[in-house]
């Protein structure tokens, strides 16, 4: 059974996703598959062809500048969604293949928004509640509330994903409390 994990923006994705793995389950993560293409020289050619030097600082992604343009550039997120997300999710597909017909779980932040929830028997939405959400964006983003709310804006908000879950975890409590849940949600799909 494949089991995709999605949200919004420090909704939690990632700590289910971690929570599961430390369970032994067969994990991927499209942010970790994400990383993985933005460190490889041939698409750190393919996006600089694409949308020019500045994206690239010292050889690397420059992941400061790009993020800076996908929060205030909705063109530019488009566009660079359009080119890197059919990688990722072709490779996360891949990647759950190998899995066979094992219970795994996949975190996968724009589910809802490239139509892949198909490929999946079940869609876990976490959500932190949207004051939560906002605390740990601003914590993340070292105190900085308009970069924010920019970023929750540009997102599609979590609201808009609940309508295609079977479940919705709550994570807006703490750290072991969110981990049992996982644990025993992942055993009723067991």
């Amino acid at each position: 059974m494949r089991v995709a994990i999605t949200g919004g923006i420090c909704d939690g994705k990632t700590t289910v996703l971690t929570a599961l793995r430390e369970l032994g389950y067969p994990t991927v993560s499209a942010d970790e598959i994400v990383e993985e293409l933005y460190s490889k020289r041939d698409w750190i050619e393919r996006l600089r062809s694409e949308f020019g030097e500045q994206i690239v600082l010292d050889g690397q992604f420059n992941r400061k500048w790009a993020a800076a343009q996908a929060f205030s550039n909705s063109e530019f997120r488009r566009k660079l969604n359009r080119l890197i997300h059919p990688e990722v999710i072709g490779r996360t597909l891949a990647r759950i293949e190998s899995f066979g017909r094992r219970l795994c779980f996949a975190e996968v932040p724009l589910l809802i928004e490239s139509s892949t929830q198909g490929a999946f028997d079940r869609v876990w939405v976490v959500d932190a509640g949207s004051s939560e959400r906002l605390r740990r964006l601003v914590e993340r983003l070292g105190g900085d509330e308009a970069a924010a709310h920019a970023r929750l804006a540009a997102q599609l908000p979590t609201e808009a994903k609940k309508p295609f879950a079977d479940r919705i975890l709550r994570t807006d409590s703490p750290l072991e409390s969110v981990k049992i849940l996982a644990a025993r949600l992942a055993l009723e799909l067991a």
